[in-house]
Formats: C-alpha cells, sequence, structure tokens
C-alpha cells in the first residue's frame, strides 16, 4: 500500500460517528494531505444536500472542499442526464429537493421515482403511493442507496435498503442502485480521482457498502473497527485488505 496516490474516504464510522467527530480524523486528514494523497470523501447519506454535508464536516474541524465529496445525489444526476429524464418523483427528505432544481418534481406521470432516505415517515401511504406511480407510468425506480440498516441515536436502525426491496417485490422491477455498493458508484468516483485504480484504496466501517463494493470495483479496502463494524464481520466472504482500529492507523500502512 506504499505505492497509494488516492484515497475513497466514508465519511460516517470513519471520520465521525453520531455527529461526533471521531478522535484523530482531522489530524490525519490534514497529514494524508501533507503527504499529497488525492482524496474522495464518499458517502450513502441521502438526507441533506452536499453543502450542508460539507457544513457540518468544516464544523467538526475537517478541511474538506465541496467538490471532493462524492455522494448519491451526484451519481443520480449524471444518470438522469445520460437517460435524458426530466421529470421526477421525491421520496426523499425536503432538503434535497434544492438538488434536483434543474428537473420538473411531478406526482403524476414521472420518468423516475427516486428513493433516499425519509427516516420515519416512511409508511403504508408513500409505500403504496410509489408502488402504484411505478406500476402505472413504468417508471425507473432509482435508490440513492440499499444500506440495509444505520447508526441511529448509537444503535442500529433499518435504514432505505429494506424499503426500497419492498417495492421492488411490489412491482416486479430492480431497482437502479445510486449509492454504495454499486459498482457504477465506485466508477464514478474513481473516474473523479483521475488515478489508476490500481493506486487507491476504499477505507469504510461498513463490510458490505464500503468493503465488499471497493472490492468488487477492484480497489484495495481497508476496515475501520469503529462505526458499523461488528465482530461478525470477520464472517463475511469478502474481507478487506487490511483492518484498523481507527482512521489514525492509516498513517502507519501507507
Amino acid at each position: 500500500m506504499k505505492n497509494s496516490k488516492g484515497l475513497l474516504i466514508d465519511l460516517e464510522g470513519v471520520l465521525y460517528s453520531d455527529n461526533n467527530v471521531i478522535p484523530g480524523s482531522v489530524e490525519t486528514i490534514n497529514e494524508l494531505r501533507n503527504q499529497g494523497l488525492v482524496l474522495r470523501f464518499i458517502t450513502n447519506t441521502t438526507t441533506i444536500p452536499r453543502i450542508k454535508i460539507l457544513k457540518n464536516l468544516l464544523n467538526y474541524g475537517l478541511k474538506i472542499n465541496e467538490e471532493e465529496i462524492f455522494t448519491p445525489i451526484v451519481a443520480t444526476k449524471i444518470y438522469l442526464e445520460e437517460k435524458n429524464i426530466k421529470e421526477i418523483f421525491l421520496v426523499t427528505s425536503k432538503e434535497l429537493v434544492i438538488e434536483f432544481q434543474n428537473y420538473k418534481i411531478t406526482n403524476e406521470c414521472p420518468q423516475a421515482v427516486i428513493m433516499g432516505d425519509i427516516y420515519k415517515d416512511f409508511n403504508w401511504d408513500i409505500l403504496d403511493r410509489i408502488f402504484k406511480l411505478i406500476n402505472k407510468n413504468n417508471s425507473y425506480l432509482i435508490s440513492l442507496h440499499q444500506n440495509k440498516y444505520c447508526i441511529r441515536n448509537n444503535e442500529i436502525s433499518l435504514d432505505l435498503g429494506p424499503f426500497v426491496k419492498a417495492i421492488e417485490y411490489a412491482t416486479n422491477k430492480e431497482a437502479i442502485l445510486m449509492g454504495k455498493p454499486n459498482k457504477n458508484f465506485f466508477d464514478l468516483a474513481i473516474k473523479d480521482l483521475k488515478i489508476n485504480k490500481d493506486n487507491i484504496i476504499m477505507i469504510g466501517d461498513d463490510i458490505k457498502s464500503d468493503i465488499e463494493g471497493g472490492f468488487y470495483a477492484g480497489l484495495e479496502t481497508i476496515q475501520v473497527m469503529t462505526g458499523k463494524y461488528t465482530v461478525t464481520d470477520k464472517k463475511n466472504s469478502i474481507q478487506p485488505t487490511k483492518r484498523i482500529k481507527n482512521i489514525k492507523e492509516i498513517l502507519n500502512i501507507i
């Protein structure tokens, strides 16, 4: 790993957790920059726009630029442009509407239904509405990510994935996945780095979204034992190249 030139670094669970910066994160990011490494910070966060993610990171003391943050929203807009999709139905937090201001948001005949994490607002009514729109209009089903669970209030909690799977089951339509662990998401992030993938390392806490996702994208991977890490991760069929206690230890191996 001494030949590393670029890093894809997951945010939540690696640099911060439950709204608190993980000790050593700020100093580590600063040192990685001093070493000349090119950084991209990737996240499956689908509740707030990128500018607000940046603001939160700056509040933690992390020196990060907006263009270094790669999200499912960025990937989704690339996909919509490629497919010439202009009319959409959003199942996301209201804060994300600003990210789609160049599109017509409609609940009548959308070309695509975009699902993000709406936390406790998921209920039968919203799921039924999604089902009917897709069934009636043959709309694309776009999932900003499919995480099974996340950390809320220091506990593992349901995330977006189970609700997307319910819609897939009802509509017999496979969702187009825009976030981790989708290979296309990683490929776009790698392309953004402008570095050969042999010289890029993926660092994350989630054995599925980060480690498996990075592995299938052809990257070396490092799992930090913070955030979502559990001892059962060691039984997963795909294992990281290395496992470290926290982000600080990355400086010892690159």
